[in-house]
């Protein structure tokens, strides 16, 4: 029954909230209450006993487990901070309603049923899509575009997976699957070549929006791309599926890191930064060791970490400073200082600068990589470099006078939030173990990692 409960909760208090719209703080309380009551539910509840609904079969095991929990505290971060600073009306309630669907994708265990349920969590992201004012219409359509595109290949996964099974044999198979699989997936992770759409999202998009695609939706993505490859070992010991995901990932990580030093929006540098840093998200899970595919896994979170604190950070400059410019780097430390710093820890870390976050779990992915391959090393390492290269040349940009400084500080929350933020993403590239260790636990149970 809590099982049920993580998906209908949600999606049920999700229509109050719309209606609490004008009554901003309620709407708040609302929400928030609903997301650690999940959280509550989530961690009691047990591992490995299935339920039902329509006779389909629901298991939280421990990936699961461990992402809800943690999508759900994001979920909680991004409401408080909404709250602080709005997003537009359809802010909160479509995060619920996403929060509940993907929570039914990353339980149920037929996979052409989590493709629709993750079909329709994108869909409802299209509200979030204008904010506090209509987005360009581009932005919309550059969205939905790449989707359409997208579900047919997964559904079209779900049927040669079952097609395979009747005919072991028949190799064309596995060929369309492993086409099917990496066009479906690569577009819905921005991968190169199907990346161009992400940025244009976030370029149009409001920071906190552009945060949950990439923080809530990315995971729970490369989560269903996990379980296709636990459940159908075929495909990891009979096709070259390992082989091309870690190909899109270096050519992900290069490309993206290469454009992140050329950009001038801030959200399209964001896009392009944490494109990048799904570069490498991709190479240590196409590695298949444990060691890597641990780092890749633990990265996710670390990038989910980097991303809502630039989104939280960008989002504010933007609020409380014209077109986001912020004059001098005192005068903005004066006014807004935990979205100065979080910005620059932010930027910083999903470089992989060293001592944060972003570079202890790169580091596992470097570790996992042949010692003579020096082509990744040294393309990864290219990648990183143009993306921290990218993120000092935009804050020298933003350094620029603006006679039109608004008098407001930044909310005293906002600034607790975002400085708690970038000490953690330090504590955690300090002690990764505290993000590495639980997770290494959970793919020692993976059955397509090789070990070592």
């Amino acid at each position: 029954m809590s099982l049920i409960l993580l998906i209908f909760v949600p999606l049920t208090v999700a229509v109050p909230v719309y209606f609490l719209r004008r009554h901003w703080s309620a709407a708040v309380f609302v929400s928030l209450a609903t997301t650690l009551i999940l959280i509550g539910v989530c961690s009691q509840a047990p591992l490995g006993e299935p339920a039902y609904i329509l006779g389909r079969e629901l298991v939280l095991d421990e990936l699961s487990g461990f992402l809800l929990i943690f999508l759900l505290s994001l979920a909680s971060l991004m409401i408080l901070y909404a709250w602080q600073i709005p997003q537009g009306w359809a802010f909160i309630p479509s995060l619920l309603a996403i929060l509940g669907l993907l929570s039914g994708a990353i339980m149920i265990r037929t996979f052409l049923i989590a493709v629709l349920l993750l079909e329709m969590a994108a869909l409802v992201f299209v509200f979030m899509i204008h904010g506090r004012r209509p987005a360009p219409v581009g932005t919309a359509i550059g969205y939905v575009v790449p989707l359409v595109m997208a579900i047919p290949c997964l559904l079209l996964v779900s049927w040669l997976t079952e097609s395979y099974a009747l005919h072991p044999d028949n190799l064309l198979l596995i060929r369309f699957t492993v086409i099917a699989l990496s066009a479906g997936f690569g577009i819905l992770l921005a991968a190169a070549p199907f990346h161009s759409w992400l940025p244009t999202v976030a370029e149009g998009a409001p920071f906190a929006a552009s945060a949950s695609l990439i923080c809530i939706f990315n995971p729970v993505v490369l989560a269903l791309l996990l379980g296709v490859l636990n459940s159908h070992l075929w495909l990891t010991t009979g096709s070259p599926v390992l082989l091309v995901i870690s190909t899109s990932g270096l050519l992900t990580a290069l490309v993206a890191g290469v454009l992140a030093f050329a950009q001038r929006d801030p959200g399209r540098l964001m896009a392009y930064a944490a494109i990048s840093d799904m570069g490498f998200v991709l190479v240590g899970l196409g590695t298949g060791s444990l060691t890597s595919t641990t780092g890749a896994l633990a990265h996710i979170v670390n990038r989910s970490l980097l991303v809502l604190l630039l989104a939280m950070s960008l989002g504010t400059l933007r609020t409380y400073h014209k077109d986001g410019s912020v004059s001098t780097l005192r005068e903005a430390l004066r006014r807004t200082p935990g979205s100065i710093v979080g910005y620059i820890v932010g930027g910083l870390a999903l470089g992989g600068f060293p001592l944060f976050n972003g570079f202890a779990t790169r580091w596992l992915v470097y570790r996992s990589l042949p010692g003579d391959n020096l082509l990744y090393s040294g393309a990864l390492l290219l990648a990183g470099a143009g993306v921290v290269l990218g993120y000092v040349r935009s804050l020298s940009l933003m350094l620029q006078p603006s006679p039109e400084l608004k008098a407001e500080r930044e909310p005293l929350l906002v600034t607790v939030m975002t400085l708690s933020l970038a000490a953690l993403c330090l504590l955690l590239g300090l002690a990764p173990g505290l993000v590495v260790d639980p997770i290494l636990k959970i793919v020692q149970e993976m059955a397509f990692i090789a070990g070592g």
